[in-house]
This record gives C-alpha cells, structure tokens and sequence, in this order.
C-alpha cells in the first residue's frame, strides 16, 4: 500500500513514496527509568512495532520539541541531532533531576493520498468516524482521499522515586492522550483510566489503540472513548507501552487535501 507524501513545513516540498504504517509514529527514549542527574537520548520511530524505523528527523519538520517538567517548560529544539546515513536522529534532554518528565513534539504538516479502497479501509482501521460520515454522506467512497497530518506525541520518563503531577496534565496538543493517574502508580491492577482531549475538549467515540514496544509482551487492545472522552487500558505484561489515537475531520476550501488528520501517541513503561 503506497500513498504520495508531501511534507509542507518551512516551505520545503518533497515527495516519496511510504507504506502507510508510516503514519504510526511514536517517542522512543533510551530508557523510561533513571537515576536522577541524568539526561536521556530520545530516539523518533514510525511504522509498526514489529518493524519500526527510524523517523527522517530534520530540523524544519518539527514545530516544536518540548520538556514539561514539574517546574515549567524546557525547549529541546537545539538538541536534536538530525537523521544521515551515520546517525538515526535523535534529541537528548537537559540533567534531569527527580521527578516526572513528558518529552512532547508536534511536527508540521504533510499530505497523503490513497486510492479508494485502501483509504476506506484506513478510515474504517482507526475509527475516523467524522471522515467516514462525511464520505458516505457525499457518496466519495469510491474516490481517492487525500488527507493533510500532522503527527502529535509524548513520552513519560520517570526520575527516581518522586512522582510529580505534571504527568496527567495536558501540554496543549491539538489531540492528545493524556493519563489521569500517574502511569508509574498503576497499582497491582495495572489499569491506567485515561482522557482524549481534541482541540482542548473531550473526544468522544475516539478508538485508542494500545500495544507493546519492544521488550514488552502486553496484549494488543482497542478501547473507544464515552461521551467524557475517557476511556481505561490494562496492562498484563512489564515493559514499555504505545498508547496511540487518530481524528481527522472533512476541509473546506483547501486545495491540498479533503481532510485534516491528527496522529497522537503516548508512551511509558508498565513497571508494576
């Protein structure tokens, strides 16, 4: 399955050729767990668990890359060593003492577009209800789609012992998975209730996909957010974990694509 991909940030205009599990996007840190005082390399990967790659990171895709800290906000943009034939790209944050950090990137746009019958799929695959609606409503089925994405993500990392409440506070992403207990509290249940927010409100009916990273075995799982935009994830297994949703909706008027599609994903590690 091929779809043209156009990235659109800073003015450069590029085309190739990707699966589209490329969509599937995700932080990659060199450990979810650490001793305080110390940094951490954080790595960007795209595709599928089972055979991720490394993100073309460059400078001009990132809007912004972040570090919410307990005391405040810490831009990371000057660390990021971009993706060559030597390197795989990555970001490393400042000495990080105790506490809970969220690593957060926002990338700018890029448009794709997939014949009919893989684009249905796609839609039908992730829950796009709001795409769905509209192109049976305006009988588009059969017709190619093209969307404009932007990839939104974050990953928790633990310090030491002390936990901080800026774990379960939104970063202001336009879709986010935001957690609404401490992902390193679990509790022996090891169930995490968690909130979907879409432009700063609760998204209902948005499909939340769960799986396992590497040197993890949990189980794959769906769950579908209520009318709160809340939903609950259990984990069976330690490990790390990908939390990952996606919403777009109908454009008017753009030239570019007939849809806006927003790719949000969360991950941390299960250490109970």
């Amino acid at each position: 399955m091929k779809f043209r991909h156009v990235l659109l940030g800073a003015g450069l205009v590029m085309g190739a050729s990707l699966p589209a599990s490329a969509h599937d996007f995700w932080l990659s840190p060199a450990k979810y767990q650490i001793s305080p005082a110390a940094t951490v390399a954080v790595q960007f990967k795209v595709g599928h668990n089972d055979s991720a790659e490394d993100w073309n990171l460059r400078w001009d895709k990132v809007v912004a890359l972040r570090n919410y800290t307990p005391d405040g906000v810490a831009d990371l943009s000057a660390s990021i060593i971009q993706k060559s034939d030597l390197l795989p790209g990555a970001a490393k944050t400042q000495s990080l003492e105790a506490g809970t950090y969220v690593i957060g990137l926002e990338s700018y746009h890029s448009v794709s577009e997939l014949s009919a019958e893989p684009f249905n799929n796609y839609v039908e695959e992730e829950g796009l209800t709001a795409i769905h609606d509209y192109r049976q409503q305006k009988g588009l089925t059969g017709t190619a789609g093209t969307e404009l994405y932007s990839r939104k993500a974050k990953t928790i990392i633990q310090v030491g012992d002390k936990l901080t409440k800026n774990a379960v506070h939104p970063v202001g992403h336009t879709l986010e998975i935001i957690p609404e207990s401490h992902p390193y509290d679990l509790g022996e249940k090891a169930a995490l209730p968690v909130k979907v927010l879409f432009r700063g409100r609760p998204l209902e009916g948005a499909l939340i996909k769960s799986s396992a990273l590497k040197g993890a075995n949990h189980k794959a799982q769906s769950v579908k957010t209520d009318s709160d935009g809340k939903a609950t994830v259990s984990f069976d297994e330690k490990g790390p974990v990908k939390l990952s949703v996606v919403w777009g909706e109908p454009l008017s008027g753009n030239p570019r694509a007939d849809f806006e599609t927003y790719f949000s994903s969360l991950t941390f590690s299960v250490n109970n």
